[in-house]
Parts: structure tokens; sequence; C-alpha cells
């Protein structure tokens, strides 16, 4: 069962963050306390391992996320959920981290999911985490969750819904068989419901390094308790094993014997009592401690190392697993099914023949922290030697600029706090126009670097916000027919933010080319824009500066009212049923400001409406589909721009 990708509410800053996709490797940065390592515990939450606090869930807003499932059952509360507050805020009624997750054919027909599965774990108000799987079940809500229920609820069942009944089933398993078919008659619903033990055991296992050194002896402990697993599977070993629970059960049976006889005495009308213990060697597996010493009978644990001691021990560990991985890999695919049938069959998703699962999510946490430069090469070498298994997901949270640089642009999820909740950036495409880069200027901000050697482009283009910072670069692809890098572009967004013509000297001053695109609007109405302002900073206001707009409009004035209105219709459907038509656009260009107005048009008669600028331009700019669709004044703007990054001698 493999992991594409996550989707977590409430979880910390996490309020609702993703779909964050898995690949082979996907790197997270961004600030310190953006939500990096939160994120790595969303998905151990996910996953099994990470176990859900109090403190773990998201502080109340406005507005609590809403619960989407129809199961509200009586549960054990978290741990500290009865804490008081310091600062008297609330918490969220319900955290969950969903995955999508791909099956192999084996695996759909063991757990009767499909190929693509939606898995989630989540918790309700104090309630301890249950799993849910999205899939078909009964309209009815008694009908549901069906092995969970006792044999007489199961009876009741069949007496209230009138189950037509042959013979009267004798056991729990004949009176499942015979519900669940009678459910298949009923109406279905597409729902949450809770998931089966065999989901649980088939989910990927996680192997969590870096961050605290007990990491260390936690991916020793999965590593080997899944091998633990598979030996007890050896058909050498696993008749002893049988053979030993069978005599411990018999010996423990006997045990009992006199407390069957004295509940016998006391219940007189009992004819038979007899205890059957179930012994299992399945779980035996508690713990694996690494203990180091560089002088006998000196031993000490890894967290008594120091700390670049403990990552090199990290390191090793690393590169064992990676051994144990490669290992499992080349392993033959499970008897126990049909034969493979496709790639991930055989490859991407086989089963070991110990019938264990394969697939596995690594999660370094600042893995190259402390290591000297040799060491960093190895770590990068392992990380690529790691995703070239067919089984192993990667995410990685860092600082390294090796390790950014060092993977696809697509890779890399940039998370960022906007009024204490985290956003997630990607530089990658959702749309379509596979735009490749959403300003690298600010990822070198969020980690603090202070020279330039990243800065590899050939002009740093100052743009006023998230609005042209979201909307140029697909507009630039249409255009131009190539992504802004490939001209030697990079932009950034200026914010408002005098810091923004700091940085915009510092980069002229190590001979790169800058150039600010504003609008017309706001040379007079924002003062860091004003002709005075852009001198100060060592720019020239006449051959650095691209007013966008005409004469005193803004960017979102360039597009025609037939332009809008095609978007509107297919983004913001009107809740009064009526088609949007550009005559309606165009009233709104007598007002002050076209943008706010349009903005507010589409937000009060659409239930779908944009709710920032910034959304309401990029779907706009989705649904151009030619050249010329770009304005003519944008086209301009965009040719002297790539006249100035490719000066004839450069």
């Amino acid at each position: 069962m493999r992991l594409e990708s996550v989707l977590v509410s409430g979880f910390r800053s996490l309020a609702l963050v993703g779909p964050i996709p898995l690949g082979a490797p996907t790197i997270l940065t961004g600030h310190n306390d953006g939500g990096k390592t939160a994120t790595l515990d969303a998905i151990g939450f996910l996953l099994g391992p990470y176990p859900l606090h109090n403190e773990d869930r998201s502080f109340l807003r406005a507005a609590s996320t809403p619960t989407n499932s129809a199961e509200t059952e009586p549960c054990d509360p978290l741990p500290g959920a009865q804490d008081t507050l310091i600062d008297g805020g609330e918490r969220v009624d319900h955290t969950w981290v969903e995955g999508s997750f791909t099956l192999s054919p084996l695996e759909q027909s063991e757990l009767g999911l499909p190929e693509t599965a939606r898995i989630r774990r989540s918790a309700f108000g104090d309630c301890s985490p249950i799993l849910e799987v999205f899939t078909r079940v009964p309209a009815d809500l008694e009908l549901r969750n069906l092995p969970a229920k006792k044999i007489a609820d199961l009876r009741e069942l069949a007496e209230k819904f009138s189950v037509p009944i042959n013979k009267a089933p004798t056991n729990k398993q004949a009176w499942l068989d015979l519900l669940e078919q009678f459910t298949l008659e009923r109406p279905q619903v597409d729902d949450w419901v809770t998931a089966s033990p065999a989901v649980e055991e088939r989910l990927p296992r996680l192997l969590r390094f870096g961050g605290e050194q007990t990491s260390v002896d936690t991916a020793v402990k999965t590593i080997l308790n899944a091998r633990y697993k598979g030996h007890l599977e050896d058909p050498d070993l696993n008749v002893r094993v049988r053979e030993l629970e069978a005599e411990l059960s018999e010996r423990l049976q006997a045990d009992a014997t006199e407390l069957c006889e004295h509940i016998k005495q006391r219940c007189p009308d009992l004819v038979h009592v007899e205890v059957l213990p179930t012994v299992s060697f399945s779980s035996g597996f508690k713990s694996a401690k690494l203990r180091l010493a560089r002088t006998d009978g000196e031993a000490v644990a890894v967290d008594a190392a120091g700390a670049g001691r403990a990552r090199r021990i990290s390191l090793a560990v690393w590169e064992w697993a990676s051994e144990i991985l490669r290992n499992e890999a080349a392993a033959p695919p499970s008897t126990l099914g049909a034969e493979p049938s496709s790639d991930h069959a055989q490859g991407e998703n086989s089963d070991t023949p110990d019938g264990t699962n394969s697939d596995v999510v690594i999660a370094y946490d600042e893995p190259d922290t402390h290591l000297d430069y040799l060491h960093q090469r190895r770590v990068m070498q392992l990380i690529r030697e790691q995703c070239a298994l067919p089984q192993v997901r990667m995410v990685i949270a860092t600082h390294s600029m090796n390790l950014i640089d060092g993977v696809d642009i697509s890779s890399i999820v940039h998370l960022t706090l906007v009024d204490d909740r985290t956003v997630m950036e990607r530089l990658a495409d959702d749309s379509g126009h596979k735009e490749v880069d959403r300003h690298l200027s600010d990822i070198a901000t969020a980690l603090g670097l202070r020279n330039s050697v990243l800065l590899h482009e050939r002009l740093f283009v100052g743009v006023e916000g998230p609005t042209e910072q979201q909307a140029l670069p697909v507009l630039f692809r249409l255009a131009a027919g190539m992504p802004l890098q490939s001209a030697g572009i990079a932009l950034w967004a200026c914010n408002n933010n005098e810091g923004a013509l700091m940085f915009a000297k510092f980069l002229a001053t190590h001979n790169r080319r800058v150039a600010l695109v504003i609008d017309a609007d706001s040379r007079e109405k924002q003062k860091i824009f004003s002709d005075d302002k852009i001198k100060q900073y060592g720019l020239d206001p006449d051959k650095d500066r691209f007013m966008i707009g005409g004469d005193d409009r803004e960017l979102e004035y360039l597009f025609s009212d037939e332009q809008w209105a095609t978007a509107a219709n297919g983004n913001w459907p009107r809740t009064d049923g009526n088609a949007w038509t550009p005559e309606m656009i165009a009233e709104k260009r007598q007002e002050k400001k076209f943008s706010d107005a349009l903005l507010q048009e589409f937000k009060t008669e659409s239930m779908e409406g944009p709710q920032r600028k910034a959304e309401m331009v990029y779907d706009l700019v989705a649904t151009l589909q030619r050249p010329e669709d770009v304005p003519e004044e944008l086209r301009d703007v965009f040719t002297a721009l790539i006249d100035l990054a490719n000066p004839p001698d450069a």
C-alpha cells in the first residue's frame, strides 16, 4: 500500500494543509516553526507510530473544522485532554490526517478496496484516534461496522430489518455473512467508516530519522520488528514456534482448571466451563536499545552521546536500513495471492515472502545537521539510493540548500506561517500550465541566506504581492512559450515591504539585474514605489520599473470583459442560476478600484466565489489558452524583461 499524498486538518499549526505529495523524495522547507516537523508527526499519526496528544490539536479560530464523518460513538479520551489551557484557548473538535494510497491487485482483493483509496486517522473531541476508510457503505448507520458488533446485536438487527432467514445462523460469522449480503441490497452512500484491522496491517511502515536522537532506537526497532515477523514465518522456525505456542496454551489451560471448577461451584446451573487461552509470539518483540562504548564496560545509550557522534551513528543505522530495504525489494513476490499483473504488484508494491507489507515511508528531520561535508555528501548519496528503491516514499524536513538543490524543483514544498497557521506553497504545477518557479527568492529569505551563491538567475523581478506572484509566471509561460527561469528570470513579492527594496539593492550590488513590475495606480498610492524611494535604493524609475494597467489602473483591468465572464462562469456559478455576462463585468469598471469591486461581486453572487484577489486572478489566468489571450500590454512587458535578462553582450 503506497502512500501518495497527505491532507492534514487540525494538527498544531496545520489547520488545513495539503494535499502534500510524497515523492522520492519530497523536500519540506521554510521558516523555523513553519510546520515542517508537525508535518512529519502528522504522517506518523496517520501511519500509526505517533500517539496524538491533546496539545497536538489546533487552537480554534472563528469556525471549527467540519467533522466530515457520520460516526460519533463513545470513546476513550486523548492523553492530556483534561489539561487546562494557560491562555484559555479552545482546540478544534476534530483532528485528522488523510492519506491517498495506491493498492496492489493483491491488496485490492484482500481488503475489498479500489486501486486508489482514501484512508485517514482521526480523533473527535477528546476521543482516542480511529482509522477510517472512505468507501461505499449502507446509508443506514445501524448496518455499518457489523464485525464490531456482538452476536446479540446482529440478531436484533436481523429482526429489526426483517432479514430473510432460511436457516437460523449458529455463530457470529454466519450472522455476519447473512447481514452483509442483506446490506448489498440496501441503499449505499460514500462515507467514512472504521477501517478493518487488515487495513491497519497493510499501512506502510514509517522509518523516521533525525530530530531527537531517540529516533535511532525507534528506527532500529521498526526495522527489526519487521524482520522479527518475517523470521516467525520461516518454515523451519514456524513449526517450532507453533508447537511452543500450543504447549504454552495447554499449560495455561491446565492452570485455569481450578478457576473453572470454582465457577461451576458458584453457578450450579452451568454444565461446562472452559478457559481457552491464546498464546502468540507475533507481537513479542518489545524494544531494541542501541548501546555504545569506546571502552569495554562503559556502554551508554545513543542519547547520551554527543550530537555529532550521534549523527554519525545515525548515518550508520540509515545505511544498514538501506541494505535491509534493498533486500526486501529484491525478494520474490508473495505466493499467497495471484501472479503479479502490474508493475506495481511486481516492484513498487510487492509483498515479501513472509507476507508483511513492504511499502515504507522514510521521514528525515534535518538529516545533515552536525555532519561535516564528507558525511553530508554521504547522506545525499544514501538518500538517492533509498529513493531508487521501488517500495520507498520519502519526505525530508530541511534547511539544507545541498538537499534543496539536489532535487527537482517540483519536489519542494515550502511551508510558511500566515496568521500563525501553516500555508503550503508548491514549486510545481497545479493548474496544467506547469509553473516551475514560485519564487526561489522567497525560499532564500525564509532560510535567512546572506550570500548570492544560489541567486543564479539573470534577472530578478519584484512584483507587488501574491496576486502578481502567482499569476505572472503562468501568463509569461503562455505568452513567451517558456517558463520564467528558462528566460533567466526569478520573481519575488514586495508585499508593500520596504525590505523588498533593500533586497533589490542587495541583488544589484552583487551584479544582478533587477526590475520592478507594479500596477500603474500604485505609483501614487504606495510610497515604496514612488520615484524618490526607488532612487533611494539605487534603481532607475525609468529603466527598472515597469507600469501595467494603462495610465492609472491595475493588472486586473487589462483582461477583457469577455475573459472575466468566461472565467466566472467556469469557476464561480451565480446563485441565481444566471450566467455571468460581459456587461456585468463592464459595470464594475466604473468603480474606483475595479479589482475590489469585481472580487466583492463574485464573493456576493456566488457560493463558490474567490476569497482573495490572488485566487480570483489565478483562476482567470488558468482559463487562458493562447498567447494572444494574454493582454498586449503584458506581452510587451514580458518582451522587455526577456531582453533585460538576455542582453546581446551577455
